[in-house]
Parts: structure tokens; sequence; C-alpha cells
């Protein structure tokens, strides 16, 4: 491999890895309103998932932590039996419907 062709693959590298990192550090699309700045390193985040704190240096956002989402809210462990009890419902009416056509 001549020295032309190895300055090929370090440029073809080096701009894969610099794209990926503006992607990481730049500013996110879409819904800018959900994301925070952290002042201390610039690192953009979304204070939902963290608490409230910068993931990197523990800094707290102004204004504290939004709510969660409401499926981020809802205790998952009532959600087994609540589908076991509206399977038995649809069940024991589909029972009660053969046995009165019948």
């Amino acid at each position: 491999m001549g020295l032309a062709e190895r300055r090929g693959v370090v440029s073809s590298v080096a701009r894969a890895v610099s794209g990926a990192t503006g992607r990481l550090l730049a500013r996110p699309q879409g819904r800018r309103d959900e994301y925070a700045l952290c002042p201390e390193d610039g690192y953009w985040f979304r204070p939902t998932y963290t608490e409230g704190k910068c993931p990197l240096c523990g800094k707290v956002v102004p204004g504290g932590a939004p709510p969660l989402p409401l499926l981020a809210r809802i205790d998952r462990s009532w959600l087994g039996p609540a589908v076991l009890a509206l399977e038995s419902l649809a069940m024991m009416a589909l029972v009660l419907l053969m046995y009165f056509k019948a």
C-alpha cells in the first residue's frame, strides 16, 4: 500500500470520525424544548430521563426535572393482572354467549 493510498484511507476514517463527532455534539434536531444544555460541558441532554441532572457533571438543570411521560409513570407490575382480568371477562362473556345460544 503506497503513501497516497494510506493517506486516502486515513482521511476517509478521519472524515467519518469528525462527522460522527459533529453529530453527537450538535444541537438536537426536532423538539428542542425537551433538551437542556449543560453550561459546564456544553452537552445537550434530555432532563426527563436523567432526573433533571446532567449525566456528565451532575449539575441540576434550572427548573428541575420535567414530569415523566404517562407510560413511564405507570406501575408496570399492575399491567399483567389487568390483562388477565380483561381476558377472564372476555372468556366469561364468550362462554355465556355460547351457553345461551345453544
